[in-house]
Order: C-alpha cells, then sequence, then structure tokens
C-alpha cells in the first residue's frame, strides 16, 4: 500500500469515503454530516489542531483557544447552519500551566460567544505535545443543506472577503515584518457563520466549501466533488492591501499568496447565474465574482487572454 507521504491527505481521505456507507443525509467526505433531525440536519464536523503544525510560538493561549474553535465552526458555515455549540478535547503536556488551559478554554468560549454559541465542554487528557480536537454541531432546514457538490456548467464562482491575509501574515512572521493586522487574521480566524446562513436562505447556491488550506485547493474540492471544473479570472480575485504591500517586501507575487495560501476561512460557492443580484443583496460587497463553472476536468486561471491550468498547491497534510 501507497504511504501517507506519497498519497497526501486528501488521497486517504478520499480513500476512507470510499470505505464507508452511512444512511445519514450526508455523510464523510464534505465539510460537515448531515443527520436527519425532524424538518431540519443536525450537521456534525470535527477538527483537530496540534502544537507542531498549527500554533506558532507567538500565538497566546487565548488565540490557540479561538482557532480551535473558529475552525470547526468555520466547517458549520460552510454547510448554511446556526452552531448549536462545540466540544474541545484537550490533549496536555503534564508540565503546562493551569493559567494556560484556562486561557484557551477562554479563547474558544469567547469565540463560541461572538458567534452566537455555547461552549459544552469536552475531555482532558496527558499528550506530549499540545492537542485541540473539536467536535462542532449546527441545524439547518433541509432545504437550505449547502454541500460540495452540486456545481454545474455556467454557475457563477463567488467567494466571501478577501484572500491570502492569512498566508501574509505567515509570511511576515517569518520575515519579522511588524504587520499586525495580518498577523491577527492568521492567530483569530473568523468563521462566517452569518454569511452561510444567508447563503443558505437564498436558495441560489449550488455547491458551497470554506476556504481553509488554500483557494486553489478548495476549488478543487468543489471541482472533484461536482465532477466538473472551474475558470478563475485572476484579477477579480480580492486581494486587500495588506496582501500586496507585504508581498512586494517579501518579493512575492500577491495572486500566490491568494490563490494557495491557507488559514482565511471565507466561503468558497457557486450559485445559479440568475441568482446573483439576491446573493449581492444579502451579502453586499463581502461577495464577489471571481470565476465561472465550465466543466471539463482541468481548473483554469485565465490573466487576460492567457489561460493556464490552476493546480492545488495549498497546504496539505503528509505531504513534505
Amino acid at each position: 500500500m501507497a504511504r501517507l507521504s506519497d498519497i497526501g491527505e486528501k488521497g486517504i481521505v478520499r480513500s476512507l469515503v470510499s470505505m464507508l456507507t452511512v444512511s445519514a443525509r450526508l455523510g464523510p467526505g464534505d465539510d460537515a454530516a448531515a443527520v436527519e433531525l425532524g424538518d431540519r440536519y443536525l450537521v456534525a464536523s470535527t477538527d483537530m489542531l496540534w502544537e507542531g503544525t498549527h500554533f506558532h510560538p507567538r500565538m497566546s493561549r487565548w488565540q490557540r483557544g479561538w482557532m480551535a474553535a473558529a475552525v470547526n465552526l468555520s466547517d458549520i458555515a460552510a454547510m448554511g447552519a446556526q452552531p448549536l455549540g462545540l466540544l474541545l478535547a484537550m490533549g496536555l503536556p503534564a508540565d503546562l500551566d493551569e493559567g494556560d488551559v484556562k486561557g484557551m478554554v477562554q479563547g474558544a468560549a469567547d469565540c463560541c460567544d461572538a458567534y452566537g454559541t455555547d461552549y459544552l465542554g469536552g475531555d482532558t487528557k496527558e499528550c506530549p505535545q499540545l492537542v485541540l480536537a473539536g467536535a462542532s454541531l449546527g441545524l439547518v432546514g433541509k432545504e437550505g443543506l449547502l454541500t460540495r457538490k452540486g456545481a454545474s456548467r455556467g454557475d457563477l464562482l463567488m467567494m466571501t472577503g478577501t484572500a491570502g491575509m492569512a498566508a501574509a501574515g505567515l509570511l511576515a512572521l517569518e520575515l519579522g515584518i511588524d504587520e499586525n493586522r495580518a498577523i491577527t487574521a492568521l492567530f483569530e480566524p473568523q468563521p462566517r457563520v452569518k454569511e452561510g446562513a444567508l447563503l443558505s436562505a437564498s436558495g441560489v447556491v449550488t455547491s458551497c466549501t470554506d476556504i481553509s488550506d488554500g483557494l486553489s485547493t478548495s476549488l478543487q474540492e468543489l471541482a472533484l466533488a461536482s465532477g466538473t471544473a472551474f475558470e478563475v479570472d485572476r484579477p477579480s480575485v480580492p486581494i486587500g492591501p495588506d496582501v500586496e504591500r507585504i508581498a512586494l517586501k517579501a518579493g512575492k507575487d500577491p495572486i500566490d499568496l491568494a490563490l494557495h495560501g491557507g488559514g482565511d476561512y471565507q466561503l468558497l460557492f457557486t450559485i445559479r447565474p440568475d441568482g446573483l443580484d439576491r446573493v449581492l443583496d444579502a451579502l453586499g460587497s463581502d461577495a464577489r465574482v471571481i470565476g465561472q463553472c465550465i466543466g471539463g476536468n482541468r481548473n483554469v486561471l485565465r490573466s487576460g487572454g492567457v489561460r493556464s491550468e490552476l493546480e492545488p498547491k495549498g497546504y496539505e497534510h503528509f505531504r513534505r
């Protein structure tokens, strides 16, 4: 059998999903699962963070707790659901201070409060390195469930917010550049819970996911789920001035940060072409069309009259 370093996180997830048969409305393979609960779906997801990969040494304990909650709530937002609560299991080194643990719990609880849900408790175990594993729950009406599968040729491709801010924050840290807004964006992601609910209510969204490992990688996940491909218009990808400035200081192309940098936790979604006014009325300038569904099996980046393949180059666990 292949090693994880050969197939990567996406490969092993697809392999595991193919093994399983579930009776739920939506099982493994999306941002969250969905289980029938009366006239609604109970949405459930889990996401794990650990010291060696996700937590920068400059992060406070509060920020680590906030991030653990935020990334889990982002999965709920991607389904169009309203969060019900968060459970957080913590693997803790024995020499960690009690105050550090309380700081992380406070950060997670504050994130839950900010998005109108509850910190429901969890579990604690001894672990040689810090591990925070969350499980989030939400509710959504049966007609409003958003999934990765459903895009078709002619649909408009859209996203919320801007791209590349978290990647710019990481680059600033690596280069010792004083860019507090970008660094805060990296350390304190903001799940788009309100926006997910508005998209759910719009009735025009055909597919949706959150941008956790980079825009190009999230786009590939939508494409694979729907069995189609997308064309992204490079000038339409929203890049903020902080990203432009940091990229210039670092000698980088800002579009690379925007396309391939992870950690933004914006929503990437497709809509029926006749639904654009409805989405813009709901989300305003916070949503932007960045491309369209073109069919086929290769995502494309268009810049002027030049079209090139857009490969998924975002972060992927197990890849070296």
